[in-house]
């Protein structure tokens, strides 16, 4: 019996579901979870393009929620002769939820012309050999 007829034959006598309506909604619901994690995966690998003058200040806004542990980390040293950290703080947002996360901010200021890139990763700092939860990158041109 395959997998889709035997999650039908159990649930059936729960949910009343007729097999042929159950290898539908399975199939629509295994489609829809390929499709949006393929969107996903490319978003991740454009990295997103900030336009700037020389001299001015970027903010980048990321979701975060420490009390999962993840916290975002620079993930590749900055080229620092364009680009300089200014500040980064994490922001609650404003609720009295516990657990409810916020966001980090991070801060730079733009030094000369040129492009040059920023790479986030949010990370458990403790676990050496684990993939990041989540990446981001953006692009930034530097313009007069």
């Amino acid at each position: 019996m395959n997998q889709s007829l035997l999650l039908g034959y159990l649930l059936s006598p729960i949910f009343d579901i007729k097999e042929g309506y159950m290898k539908n909604l399975i199939f629509f619901v295994l489609l829809f979870a390929s499709s949006t994690s393929a969107c996903f995966a490319e978003e991740s690998k454009n990295p997103k393009v900030i336009k700037a003058q020389v001299g001015h200040n970027i903010t980048i806004i990321l979701k975060s929620n420490p009390t999962t542990g993840y916290q975002w980390q620079i993930a590749k040293p900055l080229d620092e002769s364009t680009l300089k950290l200014i500040s980064s703080e994490y922001l609650a947002n404003k609720t009295n939820l516990v657990g409810a996360g916020g966001k980090q901010v991070w801060r730079f200021k733009t030094l000369k012309t040129g492009q040059t890139s920023i790479s986030f990763k949010s990370v458990r700092p403790w676990e050496k050999n684990t993939p990041p939860q989540n990446e981001e990158s953006y692009l930034v041109v530097i313009e007069q």
